[in-house]
């Protein structure tokens, strides 16, 4: 099985990455094979593969979201993953939109930050996402589209 794993740099990356050690502790990981995308140069996730994305955001234009999505395509054909999971920005959901499209199953994460509200990313990812995940008991009560498992630390 092959999970891709896509976050912006900073905070989103820095869950991810929480995220990833929680999954290789608490399952049977011999068969996984984990791939990143992070918009941050120069990352390096253990022996992962780790693709440099584009840091797009809702500013950015149609040209430069239209070759972003592009460059998320040819990623998730390049490396042909299960699973993708996002911890968020916009760079993470076009990624879950593309995967859906090519028949992934896809998992968003909302970051710990928005306790209020979900993210605008993340309001658009529980419209189509498998799994849409936000890190506040409280607002996942509020919508039957989202899920509490508990926050990443």
């Amino acid at each position: 099985m092959k999970i891709l794993m896509v976050a912006s740099f900073g905070g989103h990356f820095v869950q991810l990455q929480r995220l990833y050690k929680q999954i290789k502790e608490t399952s049977d990981c011999s068969n996984v094979e984990f791939i990143f995308a992070v918009s941050e140069p120069n990352v390096y996730v253990d022996n992962c593969v780790v693709f440099e994305i584009a840091n797009v955001h809702r500013e950015s234009g149609i040209k430069k979201l239209l070759k972003a999505t592009r460059e998320v395509f040819g990623a998730i054909k390049k490396t042909r993953p299960n699973i993708v999971i996002s911890t968020g920005a916009l760079p993470g959901l076009l990624f879950c939109i593309v995967g859906k499209v090519l028949g992934k199953k896809v998992v968003w994460v909302d970051s710990m930050a928005n306790y209020q509200t979900l993210s605008f990313s993340g309001k658009i990812a529980k419209l189509f996402c498998d799994v849409c995940l936000t890190q506040w008991e409280h607002l996942a009560e509020q919508d039957k589209r989202l899920s509490y498992w508990g926050k990443v630390l």
